[in-house]
Formats: C-alpha cells, sequence, structure tokens
C-alpha cells in the first residue's frame, strides 16, 4: 500500500514537473484552476447577512478573474474547501475590475455573505497576449444583455501591408479559443468553405461599409472582429476594429511587448497568405416591406375552408371544426434574400444592401387559424405557401421590395413588387413570369 502510494506520488510530482516544462515552452493552456471569490455584500439592504432567489449579490472577483456579464457562478458555502458541492449559481449582470454583481439563478438554501462562487478560468496559450485577448471579448460581449447570446465572427489578422502571416494566424486562433470558452458567445464561421470572406480593416469608406453590412448579414453575425499589426523594436502594435450590428463600432488599440529574440518577431514576418486586392462591388441601398393580410371567412366558407385544409384527414377535420376560428392570418413568416434569411425583429420593415446584378428573393408563410385576437392561435397548417422572384438591378437609384402576403384560398397569397424611390414609386421593373420545372418564378429587371 505504501508503495502504491509512493508511486502515486512521484507520478503527481512528474505531472507537475512535465506541465512546468510545457508552460516554459508555451505549448500548454494556462490557468487549469477554477477562478474563486466570495460574495462580500447584497446590492439592496448590503448589510443582509442571507440571499436568496431573485437577490442581486456583489462578488469580489471581476475583470481580473476573466469575468464577462452573462458568466454563471456556481456558489458554495465558505467551508466547502473543494467546491464539490454547489449550493446553487447567480449569473453575472456586470462586471468590474475586481468586483461584479450578480443574480442567484437557483439555491438549495440560504446564500451567505461569506460563500464562495467559482467559475472555469479562462484558458490561454500566449501569456503575452491574453490581456488583449480578454479586453477583445469583454468588449464584444458586454454592450449586450446577460442573458442575450452573441454571435460573434472573429476575421482574419493582417500585418501592416494587409498579409496574412504565421503571427497573424496564432493570434485569430488564440482568440476563437478564448472566444469559444464563453458559452455567452456563439462562435460563426465562413459559410463559402474554402473561399475566403474578403475583407481588409481600416478603410472608412461607404464601400467598406456597405461591404462589412453584407458581410455580417451573410455571417449572421452580431459582431464582426478583425485588425492588423505593426512592429517597433520590441514590441508588438494592434489596432482592432469591431463591427457592433446594434451598439455601434469601435477602435481598440493595444501594444504586446516581447522579451528580445521571441519567435513572435520572425512569425510576424513570416507571410502565409499574401495581399489580394477586394474586388469592388456595386451597391444600391435597399427596403424590404412585407405586409400580412388577414381574412375573415363567413361562416358558410368554414366547412369548404376545413376541406381543403385537412383534405382526407379526419383527425385534423374535426380538430380544426372544434376551434371555431374567424380569422385566418399568416404565420411562421421566412423572408429570404439569396437563401439568407431576413431578420426583421418584430418589425415589417428592414433595410438591405444589394449588389447590382441578380438577386433571388423567397418568402414563404403558413396559415394560421384564430378566434377573434391575434393572441388567439389555434391552428397552424402544415402547408407552406412559398414563392420566389429573380430580381435584377442594372440601374442606379434606391429601391423599394414590397411582399405582400394573403392568406385567402382565391387567388394569389404571395405578391412581389419592386420600386425605384427615385422616380416616386413607380414600378419600374418589370414582372416577367417564368416556370423552372414546376415551379412558377417571377422575375424583376430593370
Amino acid at each position: 500500500m505504501k508503495n502504491s502510494r509512493a508511486a502515486k506520488f512521484s507520478l503527481v510530482i512528474i505531472l507537475c514537473v512535465l506541465g512546468g516544462f510545457y508552460s516554459i515552452m508555451g505549448t500548454s493552456c494556462y490557468g487549469a484552476a477554477p477562478a474563486t471569490g466570495e460574495i462580500t455584500s447584497a446590492i439592496i439592504l448590503q448589510e443582509r447577512l442571507h440571499l436568496s432567489v431573485g437577490d442581486k449579490a456583489v462578488t469580489n472577483m471581476g475583470m481580473r478573474a476573466g469575468l464577462v456579464k452573462g458568466d454563471i457562478l456556481s456558489i458554495t458555502t465558505r467551508l466547502d474547501a473543494t467546491l464539490e458541492k454547489p449550493i446553487g449559481e447567480c449569473a453575472v449582470t456586470r462586471v468590474d475590475p475586481n468586483s461584479s454583481v450578480c443574480e442567484i439563478l437557483s439555491a438549495n438554501m440560504e446564500v451567505e455573505r461569506g460563500c464562495k462562487v467559482s467559475v472555469p478560468t479562462l484558458k490561454y496559450s500566449m501569456a503575452s497576449f491574453y490581456p488583449m485577448a480578454y479586453k477583445l471579448l469583454f468588449s464584444s460581449v458586454d454592450p449586450f444583455a446577460p442573458h442575450q447570446k452573441v454571435s460573434v465572427y472573429i476575421h482574419d489578422i493582417f500585418d501592416d501591408q494587409n498579409n496574412i502571416t504565421k503571427l497573424s494566424m496564432r493570434v485569430r486562433q488564440e482568440l476563437i479559443d478564448i472566444f469559444a470558452q464563453k458559452k455567452k458567445v456563439i462562435l460563426q464561421e465562413d459559410r463559402n468553405g474554402k473561399k475566403r470572406v474578403h475583407f481588409y480593416p481600416g478603410v472608412e469608406d461607404d464601400d467598406n461599409r456597405l461591404l462589412i453590412s453584407e458581410l455580417m448579414q451573410t455571417l449572421e453575425a452580431d459582431v464582426f472582429l478583425t485588425g492588423h499589426y505593426t512592429l517597433a523594436q520590441d514590441k508588438v502594435h494592434f489596432t482592432f476594429y469591431k463591427y457592433d450590428r446594434l451598439h455601434g463600432n469601435e477602435k481598440l488599440a493595444f501594444q504586446v511587448s516581447l522579451p528580445a529574440g521571441a519567435p513572435e518577431f520572425a512569425q510576424a514576418k513570416e507571410i502565409a497568405v499574401p495581399y489580394s486586392p477586394v474586388p469592388r462591388k456595386e451597391y444600391v441601398p435597399c427596403t424590404l416591406t412585407y405586409r400580412s393580410l388577414q381574412y375573415t371567412p363567413q361562416k358558410d366558407e368554414q366547412k369548404e375552408i376545413i376541406a381543403r385544409e385537412a383534405g382526407r384527414d379526419v383527425f385534423k377535420t374535426y380538430e380544426l371544426r372544434r376551434t371555431a376560428f374567424n380569422i385566418i392570418s399568416p404565420v411562421d413568416t421566412v423572408i429570404k434574400v439569396d437563401d439568407q434569411e431576413v431578420g426583421f425583429g418584430g418589425k415589417t420593415q428592414v433595410p438591405i444592401t444589394l449588389t447590382k446584378g441578380t438577386h433571388r428573393l423567397t418568402a414563404s408563410f403558413r396559415r394560421g387559424y384564430f378566434y377573434n385576437t391575434k393572441d388567439s392561435l389555434l391552428h397552424v397548417s402544415d402547408k407552406r405557401i412559398e414563392k420566389e422572384a429573380l430580381l435584377a438591378i442594372q440601374g442606379d437609384g434606391t429601391y423599394e421590395v414590397d411582399i405582400s402576403l394573403s392568406p385567402s384560398f382565391d387567388g394569389e397569397n404571395i405578391k412581389f413588387a419592386v420600386y425605384n424611390v427615385n422616380e416616386r414609386k413607380r414600378q419600374v421593373l418589370k414582372s416577367i413570369v417564368k416556370t423552372e420545372a414546376t415551379k412558377t418564378i417571377e422575375f424583376f429587371k430593370d
């Protein structure tokens, strides 16, 4: 038994030595132990000794512990040295340099001042670059509400000649690895496969602003992060550009000091992907609008509507009869431009940016059956109504695409209309009906 314990102890020593060796070599992930702190007071009535679900507590953990808004802290008693028996959880709602505020989400007993809080420590492999990486992470997620997920696309990082270097690739991967450790972050990937997202930072003109707007829409990113660096003696100067879809853009500058002869200096000069110009596109502003029309069938129509909706499905027939619906309205509406769904965020009109050329518009919905109010959805049709249109824009101007959705069983269910706003909203794009296989597609061309 003693020999077995001695062997285990020796193994631990060896692992620790190896761990230290690899840390020196810079290949291990730092920060394996959890970050810990304690609850110091309450937001309301700071002298309170006991807290429960819904209360907000102040902890002595903050930015220095790698916290960001939305982190979930594990709560344990002050006597639980191993942190193995959590008594609850709290969500971080504000982060300061040395403290944070968290709202208690769950607790199987009263939470006292002095209770421990802990969270997995951020792991990193490039120690000199960690402060910069954390600041970029913090500034990317902090503008959003604690419960909100944030979709982030981390673009390439360039040298001062817009080349991608070995250092660029290492720093980008380090950012991806650090951002991925936070549950609040959803990392977006380029859906173009081997075709790279083509964008260079630092150019503030209309074309670049339209390009970044198009990229963020295509990538479905809330935050788009990119940057470049320059070398100066023993320092690397970074400038990052954070494009935020909801909260505005921000430029962040960092200075990273490195010891003389550090391998990063050689990597910073080793070009992996040379600069290539961004193909210039011609953009036109556009507004996308959709209108949902309601249909109120007469009583003598309901029997026919049920028959057309249910077909030979007896169960569905009886289900629809029981609803006693008197309003039909479009629900589950999906509108896409070039196969990318457009998010309306509760609105019926949004601005989009289109390039000159041909674009595919798709609109679809299901029939929803209601009784008196829009909150009384009783039944949703299994059948999705869909229509496509091709929009070819060659001329200049500001365009408006109007989509009308009708749940009626007679006439057109989906209508597209395209206007040039500069020409007093006259419908200048002509509709040409084409047929692809068995699907009818409208073609709008100026």
